[in-house]
């Protein structure tokens, strides 16, 4: 299938403003995905900024009803709905491309090719493993804590998150099965959705959720996840990539310090 029909880079609209850093975001989506189709989506009443509007040549513009874009809740209730995954059946893929992402480099038919239903930046352990066998012991107990729900004070575990994979803010989904899963696990959704907590958000339905008891996802393991995408422990991030940049990064603005040399050589100055 030719590439403009296989993916469709998706950006998110909640203002009718932007900030520099998220043009920064925008111009880098035109320089490197300017080939893709680029649909930018947004509440109803929102008129598209006009900083976006000439910093990306947007395919399309799709918009959702207003209650989708009220907060981190609304988004999350829009990225959990069958009803976003519908409008756009006719790509494999789509790429979530949220103003606080960027990309270095254009890998993204290359990860559509590898199969994976969800892709995202890994949520990194602070501290790494000398031994291979302690990594396993490790990952183990992880996973225990994942298939069992562990939780504290009522909250799912950090043991749960460590190196799975991953972030919804840069993130690849094929469509058909995120349609699909969208409408099997509705109730489920609908629960997560009366969490407030940060560790019930959409990609955490995504990444953990719907793997915890029956693998319904095909997802890759941190090693592999960490070339896709960058955010928490960006040192260590770039450590595992042996110095070579990821297809992209999330929430750089949180990490300037570190973005700063390589954002340089793209041309931005943060």
């Amino acid at each position: 299938m030719e590439a403009l029909n296989k993916v469709a880079v998706i950006i998110p609209f909640y203002r009718d403003l932007i900030t520099d850093l998220e043009e920064i975001a925008l111009q880098q989506c035109q320089k490197v995905l300017g080939n893709y189709h680029k649909i930018a989506i947004k509440p109803q009443s929102l008129a598209l900024p006009q900083k976006a509007q000439q910093a990306v040549v947007f395919n399309q513009v799709v918009s959702f009803a207003n209650p989708y874009f009220d907060g981190i809740r609304g988004y999350n209730s829009l990225m959990l709905s069958d009803v976003f995954y519908k409008a756009f059946l006719d790509y494999d893929y789509i790429l979530i491309y949220q103003l606080d992402a960027f990309v270095f480099k254009d890998e993204l038919m290359h990860w559509c090719s590898l199969g994976f239903d969800y892709i995202g930046a890994p949520w990194l352990r602070r501290k790494g493993y000398q031994l291979k066998l302690k990594e396993k012991a490790y990952q183990f107990m992880f996973d225990m804590h994942t298939r069992f729900n562990v939780k504290k004070n009522g909250v799912p575990t950090d043991k749960q998150f460590y190196n799975k994979v991953g972030n919804g803010g840069l993130s690849l989904r094929r469509v058909k099965k995120f349609y699909a899963l969208s409408i099997k696990l509705k109730p489920i959704a609908d629960d997560y959705l009366k969490h407030t907590d940060d560790k019930h958000n959409e990609d955490v339905f995504w990444s953990i959720e719907v793997n915890r008891s029956i693998k319904r996802l095909k997802i890759p393991g941190y090693k592999t996840a960490v070339k896709f995408s960058i955010e928490l422990e960006p040192a260590r991030a770039f450590a595992l990539n042996e110095g070579r940049l990821p297809f992209g990064c999330h929430a750089w603005d949180l990490y300037t310090d570190f973005w700063r040399p390589e954002f340089k050589v793209q041309g931005y100055h943060i």
